[in-house]
């Protein structure tokens, strides 16, 4: 049975998640910045929880109805990693992660909202996994530089584009193994998307693109946070 389920905007499924999606972007940046440091950490900490509470019941559900497959139901997309990489940077602090999933989570999950594709079929809680794992990936880049007053660096675009070579070859093992098309390596996603470029003659054409607009994307998002201006608690911009 074929449980791929891409969104248009015709429907209202669609604008809600919009909804739901703005308010979780907003909302923890809001929430940080108004907590003492020990419950920012404890907010923080909670959301890395939330994730992962989010994850284990879509996947306890995709298992009790049959739907679970190793070739599908795995961390290894893009959005997947930057799941990842949030819960590791809200528990460790590791900023290379909070540097990664500033790119990944916005570039990846603003094109999960724009075109929405449900991977086992439309299901309340399916549907909560979705715009909260994509929100929050969103907004966590936000989130490191409002509320951990963490602009990004110098070349930070770049590092991050040669990260996530790794990230792919990870999904490109995966996908040899359990025959999957993590990270979309193997086909292009069904949505209605002008950034997926295919071609008969040569199949993988839309990774090529994927890799181009991903530099593209990352660069664009490098120009346009270095514009945030952001001061400490004294009214001093931080650098």
């Amino acid at each position: 049975m074929e449980l791929h389920v891409a969104l248009t905007p015709d429907s209202l499924l669609y604008w809600f998640g919009w909804a739901v999606s703005l308010f979780i972007i907003t909302f923890p940046i809001w929430m940080g910045r108004n907590l003492s440091i020990l419950g920012r950490k404890a907010f923080e900490r909670g959301w890395a929880l939330l994730l992962l509470v989010a994850y284990a019941a879509m996947t306890s559900l995709s298992i009790s109805r049959g739907e679970f497959s190793w070739s599908g139901s795995l961390l290894f997309h893009m959005c997947g990693f930057s799941r990842l990489l949030v819960i590791g940077y809200f528990f460790t602090g590791k900023k290379w992660m909070g540097e990664l999933v500033t790119f990944t989570g916005i570039a990846g999950g603003l094109q999960s909202l724009i075109t929405p594709e449900f991977t086992h079929g439309i299901n309340p809680i399916y549907a909560f996994d979705y715009y909260v794992n994509h929100a929050s990936i969103i907004a966590v880049g936000f989130y490191i530089i409002y509320v951990h007053q963490q602009p990004l660096k110098p070349m930070a675009w770049l590092r991050s584009f040669g990260r996530i070579q790794l990230m792919a070859l990870i999904a490109l093992g995966i996908n040899l193994l359990t025959g999957g098309n993590y990270m979309y390596l193997m086909e292009p996603p069904i949505v209605d998307n002008p950034l997926v470029i295919t071609s008969e003659a040569f199949p993988y054409l839309h990774v090529v693109f994927f890799e181009v607009f991903a530099a593209l994307n990352f660069l664009l998002i490098q120009l346009i946070l270095k514009r945030i201006r952001v001061r400490n608690s004294v009214g001093i911009r931080v650098v």
